[in-house]
């Protein structure tokens, strides 16, 4: 009996004191009716405690259905309709670029096609380490954040190849906020050959909004670069318009124009060749610096 005098699990109709059962979140938001999984999972006995591996296709449970050795783990195998999403899982640490300090960080991780949050969470305090679980086959951004130093912005996909052996590894170096540092956007997307953000990019740049009005004092460059296709006029312009449509979107958002200088740098300041598209893509990016 619980403490209003009902029998445990009341409400749902069990095998014993404590069932499993399941239910799943609808796209309305809602959660379905839950279901009892049912005999052999569930017993007369205590069944509770589930976890599913990584992979969604197997799950353990805890049980006292042998009275001689108390609570004892079980699995089974999942049948095809119940399974979740597959999961995979990233793990790194934060630390202070300059002096490697290991440090406690908030992080942000976002569904770069939806905006939806994923994972918020904070860094150890001691040894900086994170660690979040992610579904796979998504675009994430992902932010790290901390009082005194610039943000850290990063986008990947995890397209079914990172497992419960094989995690995604990531370490996050933070810049401290002075005169000169510089952060690359990296959530910032533009149409192609175009000046126009993309709605992905909202993210990033409500992200720069929020560093803005809690760093009130500072004052930054934003710059525009591109790779070397097409001509350097061209690319002067393209660079131009894309730093301009990046502070047009702050000032919307009452950033002060006076904190604000944009530049466009064209192909003179590649980070990286221009012999592959992976490389042109890297030089095709917005920074900001701080200025002031």
């Amino acid at each position: 009996m619980d403490q209003t005098g009902k029998p445990w699990g009341y409400g749902h109709i069990g095998l014993g004191a404590y069932d499993l059962f399941v239910c799943r979140l609808d796209s309305n938001g809602r959660w379905t009716k839950p279901e009892n999984l049912g005999y052999p999972i569930n017993t007369n006995k205590d069944e509770f405690g589930l976890i599913v591996n990584p992979s969604g296709n197997r799950a353990y449970f805890a049980s006292n259905i042998d009275p001689a050795s108390g609570r004892d783990i079980y699995f089974f195998d999942l049948p095809e309709t119940l399974r979740p999403d597959r999961v995979s899982f990233m793990k790194g640490m934060v630390y202070d670029k300059e002096t490697k300090r290991r440090l406690r960080a908030d992080f942000e991780l976002i569904d770069l096609n939806t905006g939806d949050r994923i994972n918020k969470s904070q860094s150890d305090s001691t040894t900086g380490e994170f660690l979040v679980c992610i579904p796979l086959n998504h675009n994430y951004l992902l932010n790290v954040s901390k009082k005194g130093y610039l943000f850290f912005s990063e986008n990947f996909s995890v397209q079914g190849v990172f497992l419960s052996g094989d995690p995604f590894l990531k370490d996050i170096p933070l810049n401290p906020i002075r005169v000169g540092e510089v952060v690359v956007l990296k959530n910032i997307f533009y149409e192609t050959d175009s000046y126009a953000l993309k709605k992905e990019s909202k993210v990033e740049l409500d992200k720069l909004v929020k560093f803005l009005a809690e760093n009130p004092q500072i004052r930054i460059e934003i710059s525009g670069h591109t790779d070397n296709i097409g001509s350097p006029g061209y690319n002067q312009a393209l660079s131009d318009n894309r730093s301009k449509a990046v502070a047009d979107y702050l000032m919307r958002a009452q950033v002060a124009k006076d904190r604000l200088v944009c530049k466009g740098y064209g192909l003179s300041q590649p980070i990286d060749g221009n012999d592959t598209e992976e490389a042109r893509a890297r030089n095709r990016r917005t920074e900001i610096k701080i200025v002031e």
